[in-house]
């Protein structure tokens, strides 16, 4: 059962844990009024959707968490400050993701029930398994289709766990 702490609004938040629900997964959204009480839990992923505006000490508390996490999943299509105050010591895999060229996980296009994704990196799995470079496709419904985000997020457990 996969511990993941995610940074993102409220909704997308829901509809990612409807998702893994099944999965058996435990998701604990990460706010800036949470971060102190979540800082000495051992997540397995850290999902950043969304930059978080944090304070000094809220920034050490990221620094914790981060540093317990085996991977840091990241939107690639936006800024986050909140990482640049965060000099991460341990070696973490980081995997980005969005329609950034330079994204682990670009998307490659997008119909209407269907996003064709494109690993440009080789991943590690939980277990030590190499997931190689290829394309891979993501059915989506027509009305999750502007939830692409929350779908690669979606993507990314599930591959890392094998779901």
């Amino acid at each position: 059962m996969p511990l993941i702490g995610i940074i993102a609004k409220t909704r997308d938040v829901q509809a990612i844990k409807k998702e893994l629900k099944e999965n058996d997964s435990k998701i604990i959204k990460i706010t800036k009024d949470t971060i102190r009480n979540v800082k000495n839990v051992g997540f397995e992923e850290i999902i950043i959707l969304e930059d978080i505006n944090l304070g000094e000490e809220e920034y050490r508390y990221m620094k914790e968490i981060i540093s317990k996490a085996k991977y840091l999943l990241l939107n690639g299509d936006i800024d986050i400050t909140a990482l640049e105050e965060i000099n991460i010591e341990k070696p973490i895999k980081i995997i980005t993701f969005g329609f950034n060229t330079k994204a682990t996980i670009t998307i490659s296009s997008v119909k209407e029930e269907k996003i064709i994704v494109c690993l440009q990196r080789y991943i590690e799995k939980i277990n030590g398994e190499i997931i190689d470079t290829q394309e891979k496709e993501i059915k989506i419904s027509k009305e999750n289709n502007k939830k692409i985000y929350n779908k690669l997020a979606i993507f990314i457990v599930k591959e890392l766990h094998n779901l």
